[in-house]
């Protein structure tokens, strides 16, 4: 993704590791570097909102902050005047989605941190005597490290959690070396005392406060305004064309709707996906009711997910999740001019944070092998190489899921797809907004129950948001008999035919592609068998076979597996 780096180690490194980064070639892409004494410090990030990301340096610091900032902590200065008076807490008042490093030249210390959603990836090395470094993509970090000559070994956790769930957990990787920084957290670094901490300013927390179902509407309804508000006039302010993703799903429209509603003008609306879906066919009809412009991006099959894998896709998450969404955003972003639009504004979390993912009592003991992205684990017998799930068990068991969702799952899931997204236009979402997220985990169990708050909400405020289909029921959402039993039907006609191996309604048809083009499955056993001997572990290697060539539906697995192989040969032997 568009991003940032800083090297302090003890050995000399490479210069210029912007050039390293998935999006240097782009169009409309800064790339620059700072050197001070033996240390770099460099970004290759988007030429857009340059008032909010800025790479700067004076006799006392270095500073970078890379993203959208809708705090009034703002500009290189500011960020000086709080540091100083405040130290690093005052990191926890900005909002936004971001990234950043603070460096003092005086006390050779670095403070390096992130949103609290980690929607700006960090990655980072520490040894007390080879020194500290860190990067946005952790394929440039794991590049600088191997060109200082320092060895990498495998990260089992990560590694088996990629090829059988299609994601990492907590802040493993792949690589041993190198760790990710945790949503809303802090680490500091001095290289002069060999000082190394890492520190969290937010956490995701359940904290029922609210009983009155009216009240809890008209708090919920303040904050999300307030978040919009925010986001869409970050565009205005620097004179850019909004620009916003819309589906057949609730989350995009409540966004885009709602801006429309207030006084945002001029929306020009962007779908993409299998324009026989219900998806699409819905965004269509919202679009040309509602919006000023829309295009559409057609898929009609999936040879796209065999074009130059390694680069174009696996390597803009790292290798750390299966890599289909990548693929797709890809194809689906690479040719649009975005020269005169803002951010992208999307629904991304909506679903989470109004309680689509809520299970009163969830046994995470026996469901253990269903909570990741690839849905299931067929080879039960191989978690017991993962040291964690233990740890997932005694945190989460008989909670009610929530906030597993969000750390675990959405963290190093889910919004993982940021990355891609921002190496041409920067996302933004109201489902993000910390005021917004606090109330929604500040709600009952109850009100949360099969999103009900949100639905209820809607009807109250916004209304007009409920007078379209709902790809997921299949029906307008405004009552509560659709949406109870449209989801029921759904879900069952859906799940069945994924069962037998049917075609069914999704904008990404990934199993109905791969099964009419066999030549797709041929590429990807071509791919798995020019690379399954990069791995030097047998036991490693016979497990990865195992999981491969025992398909699981949408064929998880492979895209897992070759999310594996691919990685390993990003960070243990490119160049």
């Amino acid at each position: 993704m568009a991003g940032i780096y800083g090297v302090l180690l003890t050995k000399t490194s490479k210069n210029e590791a912007f050039k390293y980064f998935y999006n240097a070639s782009f169009p409309n892409i800064i790339g620059e570097e700072i050197v001070y004494k033996k240390y770099r410090f460099g970004r290759s990030v988007l030429n857009k909102f340059q008032k909010d990301r800025f790479l700067y340096e004076d006799y006392k610091y270095i500073i970078c902050f890379e993203g959208i900032n809708y705090s009034p902590i703002s500009n290189p200065k500011m960020f000086i005047r709080e540091y100083e008076k405040r130290g690093e807490k005052f990191i926890s008042e900005l909002k936004g989605s971001f990234s950043g490093f603070i460096f003092s030249k005086e006390s050779e210390e670095i403070i390096i941190f992130n949103d609290i959603l980690s929607t700006r990836v960090l990655y980072y090395y520490y040894d007390a005597n080879l020194g500290f470094a860190f990067a946005s993509e952790m394929h440039v970090l794991s590049k600088i490290l191997r060109a200082t000559g320092i060895s990498l070994n495998y990260d089992y956790n990560g590694i088996y959690a990629v090829a059988l769930y299609g994601q990492t957990f907590y802040n493993f990787t792949t690589v041993n070396e190198i760790k990710k920084l945790n949503y809303g957290s802090t680490l500091i670094f001095n290289s002069e005392q060999k000082f190394f901490k890492e520190t969290s300013y937010f956490k995701f927390k359940r904290d029922e406060k609210f009983s009155n179902i009216s009240d809890t509407i008209e708090k919920i309804d303040s904050f999300f305004i307030a978040a919009i508000q925010e986001e869409w006039e970050k565009d205005t302010m620097n004179n850019y064309e909004h620009f916003g993703l819309i589906s057949g799903g609730m989350d995009s429209r409540v966004n885009l709707l709602i801006a429309r509603r207030l006084g945002f003008e001029k929306i020009n609306t962007y779908t993409y996906g299998d324009p026989h879906s219900s998806d699409i066919k819905i965004a269509q009809q919202i679009a040309k009711e509602n919006f000023y412009s829309h295009k559409q991006f057609n898929l009609f099959h999936g040879k796209f997910l065999i074009e130059n894998t390694l680069q174009n896709y696996v390597k803009a998450t790292d290798g750390l999740t299966y890599f289909t969404a990548n693929a797709v955003i890809y194809n689906a972003f690479q040719k649009i001019d975005f020269q005169t639009y803002g951010q992208v504004h999307s629904g991304q979390l909506g679903d989470t944070a109004t309680g689509a993912f809520v299970k009163p009592a969830f046994d995470f003991k026996a469901n253990i092998d269903k909570i990741g992205v690839t849905g299931f684990v067929k080879h039960k017998e191989l978690l017991s190489k993962l040291s964690f799930l233990d740890t997932i068990v005694d945190q989460y068991n008989h909670t009610d899921n929530e906030v597993f969702t969000y750390e675990p799952r959405q963290v190093n899931g889910t919004l993982l797809g940021d990355k891609l997204f921002n190496n041409f236009i920067d996302l933004a979402s109201p489902f993000y907004y910390k005021s917004f997220l606090k109330v929604m985990l500040s709600l009952p169990q109850k009100f949360k129950m099969n999103q009900r708050i949100y639905f209820e909400w809607l009807k109250v405020k916004h209304p007009d948001v409920l007078e379209y289909k709902w790809e997921k029921i299949g029906l307008k959402p405004n009552s509560l008999f659709n949406i109870k039993y449209g989801r029921l039907v759904k879900r069952y006609i859906n799940g069945g035919k994924k069962y037998f191996g049917l075609d069914y309604d999704n904008m990404s048809p990934i199993h109905k592609w791969l099964k009419k083009d066999s030549m797709i499955l041929d590429e990807f056993d071509t791919i798995f068998n020019n690379h399954i001997d990069l791995i030097k572990d047998v036991e490693l290697k016979e497990d990865l076979k195992k999981i491969y060539f025992d398909d699981i539906f949408e064929y998880r697995n492979k895209f897992s597996v070759l999310s594996v192989l691919l990685g390993v040969k990003m960070h243990f032997y490119e160049d």
